[in-house]
């Protein structure tokens, strides 16, 4: 079990460290998911349809992640959404989340 709870503290703090200075304005919130170390999931759910800048923030963070923590797959999602938070798949925790009206 601390096994378990030390890893989701390496993996929550490696993605908020690889999300510094790459949050902007059109991301509501940012999901991360992983399976021991075998996959990493990130979400980034955004106000708008994704654009090709998207994809490339979305793969710069997965790849900081990546430099800490050696997963062996890795799957990067763009969303659009207007959904209220509750609503969207948060998967393990959501590490980043927009203040709404």
């Amino acid at each position: 079990m601390t096994k378990d709870i030390e890893f989701r503290r390496e993996v929550l703090i490696s993605i908020q460290r690889a999300l510094l200075g790459e949050i902007y304005p059109a991301v509501r919130g940012v999901a991360v998911g992983y399976d021991a170390n075998v996959k990493l999931k990130i979400i980034y759910y955004l106000d708008r349809d994704p654009e090709e800048e998207d994809y490339e923030n979305i793969s710069d963070v997965a790849g900081e992640v990546l430099a800490d923590i050696n997963f062996s797959e890795v799957e990067e999602q763009c969303i659009y959404s207007k959904e209220s938070f509750s609503n969207l798949d948060c998967l393990e925790a959501w590490v980043y989340i927009r203040k709404e009206d």
